[in-house]
């Protein structure tokens, strides 16, 4: 279909059979991945209206074969129509070599002053740093610079957003109880960020945690999909949730999940980190409707990790909850 922002989803599926479980498509994305095992987690996508290098799409994703963070390095890949992954031509994975001690992490991509920007957690014991590499063509990329370290919080999933030059990054510190979304701020993508500002969520269950998230900048404010998790569980069981905020700091969140693991398939287990592109908005009946284009990462019960797409649609109103497919 060509979406309002003329995106022909050409989903090729080359791995397991597409799911369908209650009027919804689940489809699995092929990734290639530098180290062979096709294994991928925490997709981040961004679409250039005037492409770069004849792709339209790109996204930064990590490896994750059998949950082994030693290989959870940054990659990338480029799409023509946000459909057919590939590596292109002279590019490299992982664009970024494994570090020496503690890994890396949670990617976001960006464009900000001209360029490609990515942003990657590493992490090792207390010490959480976010790294930042750039790019003019999308092949050839620059040597990490540190843009923020502590030892007071952690940096979960990051997620910027560009506005009129300045950037705004919300990202998950799970030093407190319960886990909270943080807000910071910068004037430019190798900073210095502001100190965090502490986001309030309002509908989140007593016993689930906030993990991951995405943020997407909407015509009134923004838009995210959060991963929540059992508390005091561990990652034993996730799912995939929704919230939109006017300012930024203060949201409300689906009533329900709007993706849960599958039944029996290769998303049966754990629903991670997603990332979307607004299809369509519409407005009626007291309601905003918003159908987004969603790529979300999975794992089945033999702890492996692949990228899927489904395309849902929101209703925003007094109650936020998933439309139908």
């Amino acid at each position: 279909m060509r979406g309002a922002l003329g995106i022909v989803m050409l989903i090729i599926v080359l791995l397991p059979s597409p799911l369908r479980e209650g009027g919804l498509t689940r489809l699995i994305v092929e990734t290639p991945t530098y180290d062979g095992s096709g294994q991928a987690v925490h997709p981040d996508v961004i679409r250039m209206e005037r492409g770069l290098g004849g792709y339209s799409c790109w996204m930064v994703f990590t490896p994750y074969p059998k949950c082994d963070a030693g290989y959870e390095n940054p990659s990338l890949l480029a799409s023509p129509d946000c459909g057919n992954w590939l590596e292109p031509e002279g590019l490299r994975n992982p664009l970024v070599a494994p570090p020496r001690e503690g890994h890396y992490s949670d990617p976001d991509i960006f464009l900000a002053k001209g360029k490609l920007w990515i942003y990657f957690r590493w992490s090792q014991g207390l010490e959480e740093r976010i790294y930042a590499i750039s790019s003019d063509d999308g092949i050839s990329w620059s040597e990490k610079v540190e843009v923020l370290r502590t030892r007071s919080e952690s940096l979960l999933s990051p997620s910027v957003v560009v506005e009129e030059g300045s950037l705004r990054m919300w990202y998950i510190d799970i030093r407190p109880s319960p886990n909270v979304i943080k807000l910071r701020t910068s004037a430019s993508p190798e900073g210095p960020y502001s100190g965090p500002t502490v986001c309030h969520v309002d509908g989140v269950p007593d016993d689930m945690e906030l993990w991951h998230l995405d943020v997407i900048k909407v015509r009134d404010g923004y838009d995210a999909f959060i991963v929540l998790i059992n508390r005091g569980k561990g990652l034993r069981k996730s799912f995939l949730y929704f919230a939109t905020s006017e300012d930024g700091v203060n949201w409300r969140l689906s009533s329900e999940p709007i993706l849960r693991p599958s039944i029996d398939g290769w998303d049966d287990l754990l629903i991670y980190r997603s990332t979307a592109l607004l299809l369509e908005e519409s407005e009626g009946w007291g309601r905003i409707l918003r159908r987004y284009a969603v790529w979300y990462s999975a794992c089945n019960k033999a702890e492996e990790w692949h990228i899927g797409y489904a395309e849902l649609s929101i209703c925003i109103g007094d109650e936020i909850r998933l439309c139908g497919p």
